[in-house]
C-alpha cells in the first residue's frame, strides 16, 4: 500500500522560504534606493554636472564651424579688423573694480558715523566718560534708522565681534538669543540732551557664545519681559536690532566665584523684543516621517512572513505526513517504583549467593 502526501516536500520547503526571503530583502533594498534618491536627488545632479563640465575642460571637441548648435547664435561683422580685437581689451578696470569695490546697504541702514565712534576703545572696564557722547548718539540713531527693521540685517556673530571689533564696530546687526538679566540702566547726566530719559541693560546668551553673554543697551523692553538679576533655566527667547559699539570688560563671577574680568561685545539697540522660541529643522526631522514609514513597512512584512510560517506548520500538522512522524508508542511512567542503590546492591547479592552452588568440603552435621 503506498501513501501520498498532500504537503509538499523538504525542498519545496527550503525553496519556498529562500524565495520569501528574497522578496523580504529586496522589498527593503528598494525601499532603501527611495530614500537615497529621495535625500541626495539633488546632490547627485550637482556631481554629474560637475562631473561632465570636469570631463569637458579636459580637451576640446573639433567640429565644423559652419554648423550651429540650438543655443548657438553667428555674428557676422562688416569690419575686417574685428577679428582681432582683443575682448579683454574693451572691458574697463576701473569701473569693474569700483563696482566689487561698492557694497550693496538696505536704504536707510546707515553706519554709525566714524567721527563719532572714532574716540571708542577696545578692552576696558565699561564705557569711558570720553565715550558718553558717542554712546547716546548712536542709541537715538538706532532708533531712527533700525526701528521696525529687523529682517534687513545680517545676524550678528559672536565670534567675528570679539575677534575684529574694529571691522564690526557701528555696524547693524540682529541678535537672537536667550535673555539672562535684565535691569533699568544708569544713564550719565549728559543723556537729557539727547532726550534719553531711561534706557534698559540687559545680558543675552545666543546659539554661538556658548557660556559667554553678550551686553545690550536699548531703549526700550517688551513689557512681557521679566526684570530680574537673573532668569535662570526658563529664560525667554528675545531678538533686537542694534549697532556694534565696542569689546567691553566687565567684572564676572568667574568659575570659583571669587570673581574675574571678562570682555563682551556691546551692542546699542532700539528695543529688545521677546519672540516666540524657534523651531529649527534639520535633515535628520525631515528624514524621520520615511524613517518611521520604512521601519513599520519592515515590521510588517517581518510579521507577515512569521504569520505564514505558523500558517504553513498548522495545515502540515494535519497531512497524513505529519502522522508518520510521530512515535508509535508514548513514554509513560505509571507504576513505575523507584528503590534505593543499598537496596538495589543487596538484592544483587542475595541473586549471586543463590544461584552458586555449595562446594565445600564438610559435611553437613
Amino acid at each position: 500500500m503506498r501513501f501520498r502526501s498532500r504537503g509538499q516536500t523538504r525542498d519545496e520547503k527550503l525553496l519556498r522560504s529562500a524565495r520569501r526571503a528574497t522578496f523580504l530583502i529586496a522589498g527593503g533594498a528598494v525601499l532603501l534606493l527611495l530614500w537615497k534618491l529621495s535625500g541626495s536627488g539633488s546632490s547627485l545632479n550637482e556631481a554629474l554636472i560637475q562631473t561632465g563640465a570636469a570631463k569637458g575642460s579636459v580637451g576640446t571637441v573639433r567640429r565644423d564651424p559652419s554648423r550651429l548648435l540650438a543655443d548657438e547664435v553667428q555674428v557676422v561683422t562688416n569690419n575686417p579688423g574685428a577679428s582681432a580685437i582683443n575682448p579683454a581689451a574693451i572691458i574697463d578696470k576701473a569701473g569693474a573694480a569700483a563696482m566689487e569695490a561698492r557694497t550693496e546697504t538696505p536704504e536707510g541702514l546707515d553706519d554709525v558715523p566714524d567721527s563719532l565712534i572714532r574716540i571708542v576703545r577696545d578692552d576696558v572696564l565699561g564705557v569711558l566718560s570720553d565715550e558718553n557722547d558717542a554712546m547716546l548718539g548712536t542709541l537715538r540713531l538706532s532708533e531712527k534708522v533700525l526701528r521696525d527693521r529687523l529682517h534687513e540685517m545680517p545676524e550678528a556673530r559672536y565670534a567675528v565681534m570679539m575677534d575684529s571689533p574694529e571691522a564690526c564696530r557701528g555696524k547693524p546687526f540682529t541678535v537672537h538669543g536667550r535673555l539672562r538679566r535684565l535691569t533699568r540702566a544708569q544713564l550719565p547726566r549728559s543723556a537729557n540732551r539727547y532726550g534719553i530719559k531711561s534706557a534698559w541693560e540687559a545680558w543675552i546668551s545666543t546659539a554661538d557664545s556658548g557660556n559667554q553673554l553678550i551686553h545690550v543697551l536699548a531703549l526700550s523692553a517688551d513689557p512681557r519681559l521679566p526684570v530680574v538679576d537673573s532668569t535662570g533655566k526658563n529664560a525667554p527667547e528675545v531678538e533686537l536690532a542694534g549697532y556694534f559699539f565696542k569689546r567691553e570688560g566687565y567684572a564676572a563671577k568667574g568659575r570659583d566665584g571669587t570673581g574675574a574680568l571678562a570682555l563682551a561685545p556691546l551692542i546699542i539697540a532700539d528695543r529688545i523684543q521677546r519672540t516666540v522660541p524657534r523651531i529649527v529643522t534639520t535633515r535628520a526631522d525631515e528624514l524621520n516621517p520615511w524613517l518611521t514609514w520604512i521601519a513599520a513597512t519592515i515590521c510588517l512584512a517581518v510579521v507577515a512572513l512569521i504569520w505564514r510560517f505558523q500558517q504553513a506548520d498548522h495545515q502540515f500538522r494535519g497531512t497524513r505526513t505529519h502522522q508518520f512522524t510521530q512515535p508509535p508508542v508514548r513514554p509513560s511512567f505509571e507504576g513505575v517504583s523507584s528503590i534505593s542503590v543499598k537496596e538495589v546492591l543487596h538484592e544483587m547479592e542475595q541473586q549471586a549467593r543463590n544461584g552458586v552452588p555449595d562446594t565445600s568440603l564438610t559435611l553437613p552435621q
